[in-house]
């Protein structure tokens, strides 16, 4: 699947899902299988086809209280003991605060995040305002949950509790591709200026978090050997996935 986007700093990647290896090992294709009976009654969404204004309201959602994702993601890196896979998690910090923050091209998630909002109508200041707002309460406590988890759990927890997010991205990588190809030309026919900019949030997830979902996977073969671990990370697994489909 091909596409061509015109942004400085980016160009064609062919993301492929086949990419992902999910271990055999019992516990972890137990949480699969836990992935797949819960989608059943919680499907996956790639992307409901609404109008400008509706998806506007969801990102203004998005974007109040801040962005939490390096917090935790440094939470990672620094309790890594793991000289191999602290490495792999600079890389990952990278990949996420933009390569601009070490004299690359690419931006930060968030800024790809802003671009996508700036379509759907925002502005700047709307969401340095909404940024700098409080988070709606059940939007603290899930996020204040999320980065005290990853501060306190044993660091190869932090790292496997991955194989739920971005697992789920990595899974569905193709899926969401076709989506943002088919959203493409719709959003052409809004009316939206800079469509290119408007869809990389979405297509550079797509991609990147196979290689990040692969990492998680590994760590928890790897480390998380002991039952205590294993259980450890089964609740945060579980815990992930009910806050992302919205049933919590």
């Amino acid at each position: 699947m091909q596409l061509t986007v015109d942004v400085p700093g980016y160009s064609y990647e062919n993301w492929t899902a086949e990419e992902l290896h999910i271990p055999e090992d019992q516990w972890i294709q137990d949480l699969e299988s836990f992935r797949q009976e819960w989608h059943q009654d919680h499907p996956y969404r790639t992307r409901e086809v609404r109008s400008l204004e509706q998806r506007a309201e969801i990102k203004r959602r998005a974007h109040r209280g801040g962005d939490i994702n390096h917090r935790f993601e440094g939470e990672r890196y620094l309790n890594a003991t793991d000289k191999m896979y602290r490495r792999m998690q600079l890389r990952k910090l990278v990949d996420e605060g933009g390569e601009v923050s070490v004299g690359g091209q690419r931006v930060s998630h968030p800024t790809l995040s802003r671009w996508e909002s700036y379509a759907y109508g925002l502005t700047s200041d709307e969401i340095d305002l909404l940024e700098k707002a409080d988070a709606d309460p059940d939007t603290l406590i899930a996020r204040g949950w999320w980065v005290y988890a990853n501060r306190t759990m044993d660091w190869a927890v932090a790292f496997g509790s991955s194989m739920c997010g971005e697992g789920g991205i990595a899974q569905h990588s193709q899926e969401i591709m076709e989506a943002v190809i088919e959203d493409m030309e719709r959003l052409r026919e809004w009316g939206v200026p800079d469509v290119d900019r408007a869809i990389l949030n979405r297509w550079e997830h797509a991609g990147i978090d196979i290689a990040h979902a692969q990492m998680a996977y590994d760590v928890a073969q790897q480390f998380l050997t002991t039952p205590e671990l294993q259980d450890d990370v089964r609740k945060v697994f579980a815990m992930r996935l009910q806050q992302q489909t919205g049933s919590v």
